[in-house]
Order: structure tokens, then sequence, then C-alpha cells
């Protein structure tokens, strides 16, 4: 919830550069970035009006909770809880907004700014309102709540029923693949390192997304289907933009 205003603010303040912009594969409006920002705040208004009706689970609806109601193939992830894993995805999660920061470095990149930075706010803004969006709808039981071994506390709250789909692994993907993407439109096919790049960027959620099963977080599906969300959004938003 916090990343979404985090980053409508700013959004605000790239909008007022986006005139003309050097040798840029973009072509940006502020009319039309402002409706891509602000279809992402109705998304994000639905979710929290949702939320509102999620009610924690009773230690009674937890103590019914049996491994067999969960599909086979997500099932790994009934048999893990690891605190460290889960400040190893949180890590992870906060260092993401260093990669589209990279990109100044490159001095072709540079010279589409404040493009690039937009694109990148576009990005995960749209994938943090569909991700609050699905949780608070889908409201599916965290791994952690069928496990004995997490204390009741955890269980009982409203968070425990976000799981689907991983936050962190969407906007870790988000930030990976918008960066991957706006590299890859300043520079032409078979440019050195370009098959590294999008390597890294599919691995660095996909390990976001490991450590959250690690951690009893997360079942495989909702690491899967956040990925899809978070590569989709950051691969889509600046390619809808060239």
């Amino acid at each position: 919830m916090r990343l979404f205003a985090v980053c409508c603010l700013l959004l605000c303040g790239l909008l007022g550069g986006t005139g003309a912009i050097a040798q840029s594969p973009y072509r940006l409006t502020t009319g039309r970035e402002a409706a891509w920002m602000g279809g992402s705040a109705v998304l994000w208004g639905g979710s929290k009006w949702l939320s509102r009706s999620v009610r924690p689970l009773t230690p009674a609806q937890i103590a019914a909770l049996h491994a067999e109601q969960v599909p086979r193939f997500d099932r790994y992830s009934l048999r893990h809880f690891s605190l460290r894993a889960r400040r190893g995805s949180d890590v992870l999660l906060y260092a993401a907004p260093v990669l589209p920061v990279l990109l100044a470095l490159d001095p072709d990149v540079r010279k589409s700014t404040p493009a690039y930075d937009v694109l990148c706010v576009e990005s995960v803004a749209v994938t943090t309102a569909l991700t609050s969006l699905v949780k608070n709808t889908a409201r599916r039981t965290r791994p952690f709540v069928y496990q004995a071994d997490a204390p009741l506390s955890m269980k009982t709250q409203k968070d425990a029923r976000a799981s689907f789909f991983s936050g962190h692994t969407s906007t870790v993907a988000a930030f990976a693949f918008s960066t991957a993407k706006i590299w890859s439109d300043h520079h032409p096919c078979g440019a050195r390192g370009r098959t590294w790049l999008w390597v890294g960027a599919a691995a660095l959620p996909l390990t976001t997304g490991f450590l959250r099963m690690k951690a009893g977080r997360h079942f495989p599906t909702d690491v899967l289907a956040g990925f899809a969300v978070g590569a989709l959004c950051g691969w889509a938003v600046p390619q809808l933009h060239r």
C-alpha cells in the first residue's frame, strides 16, 4: 500500500519534465501518464475498500485446516517456515528500486531522462495496484497458517489471508523487467550482455519467490502468478509507450 503512494508522489514530480526528451525511444504525454496512474489509483482504491471486509481467521478456523486441503503441487511450502528466508526476501524487495537507478550509468539511457524514470514508476504502480486488488479479493490463507511451528498471533492477523499472489515477487519482477526492457530498447538486438540482462531480470524475482516459499509465506502458484504479473507489467508499460 505504501509503495503505491510513493509511486504516485514520484510520478507527480517526474511529469513536470516530460516535454522534450532527447533521443528517447518513448513518447510520453502528461495526459496519458496521468491516465495510467489514475487507472492504477482506481484499482488501488478498490483494493483498500475490499480490505475493510477481510476478517482474520479464528482459532477454530485455523484448527480445521489440513494439508490435504491444499493442491498437491502447492504442498512444498507447507514444510517450511524460515524467518531467515523471510528476511532475505525483504532485502531483495528493498534493494529492487536500485535497479532502475543503475540505468543512469548508461549514457544512452540517461539521455531519455525522465522518460525511463516515469516508465519504471508506472510499471511498479500498476503491479502494486493489481497485487493488492487480487490479494484482497482472493484472501488465500498463507502456508504458515497450516503449520504447528508458527505462532497463533501470526495466524490470526489479516495478513495471514494475503497469500495469492506474491507481492514481493511481483514487485521485484516489475522493477527487474522494466529495467531490462528500457535498457534493451536503447540498444540494438545482439548488444553485448543483453541475454544475461534478461536472465538476471528473471532470476532476481524467482529467487525472491523461492525465499518466500521457504519462509512459509507463499505457495508455488502464488510465486508463479506474482512473477507473471510483475514481468508482464514491467515489459508491457515501456512497450506500450514506444
